[in-house]
């Protein structure tokens, strides 16, 4: 239903757009990942940390995933608006990963976590569905933050809110190491 009412609400402005004969851009982002400052998990990390907090029913959604860091979208966002010669649609992505290869970034980054390796219920896939942001580098945008960089400040935001245990290992939860 997400993706339905998005899609129906872009319909909605570029109608009300074009009625009124206002200039209208619109930026499409995939996965927002990377810190953010509410008190509370946005809806976004629940997918993107799902590997992280064992939230198996987001695993799906990771099957492949595409991210784009917060800040570049913030920062694209300005970039249009910036633009006179921008219009239409935007696709704001950066990174495109399948969730075994997440799983495996995740577990050598950090080995606090116990990331699953296996899957249940979800078909390997080999080929990355890519969203291409073209139209967008091509104007002169440059994306910043890598995959590191989003995940890095998700999980530092997630822990300073205490959203997210120092560690999820068996061992180092029972203070044996």
């Amino acid at each position: 239903m997400y993706f339905v009412s998005k899609t129906l609400a872009e319909k909605a402005a570029w109608e009300f757009a074009e009625k009124n004969h206002l200039d209208f851009i619109s930026i499409i982002p995939t996965l927002v990942n990377g810190p953010f400052i509410i008190p509370t998990m946005p809806p976004s990390m629940l997918s993107a940390l799902a590997l992280v907090t064992g939230n198996t029913p987001h695993y799906s959604i990771l099957n492949p995933v595409q991210f784009v860091h917060l800040n570049d979208l913030c920062m694209a966002h300005i970039f249009l608006f910036e633009h006179p010669e921008a219009k239409g649609r935007y696709v704001c992505s950066f990174h495109d990963i399948t969730i075994s290869d997440l799983a495996k970034m995740l577990t050598e980054r950090y080995p606090e976590y116990d990331i699953p390796t296996e899957f249940e219920g979800i078909d390997e896939v080999s080929d990355v569905i890519k969203f291409s942001s073209k139209k967008l580098t091509d104007l002169g945008f440059t994306f910043k933050y890598s995959m590191e960089d989003m995940f890095d400040g998700a999980i530092e935001s997630c822990r300073e809110k205490g959203l997210l245990p120092l560690t999820t290992k068996k061992e180092q939860v029972d203070g044996h190491n």
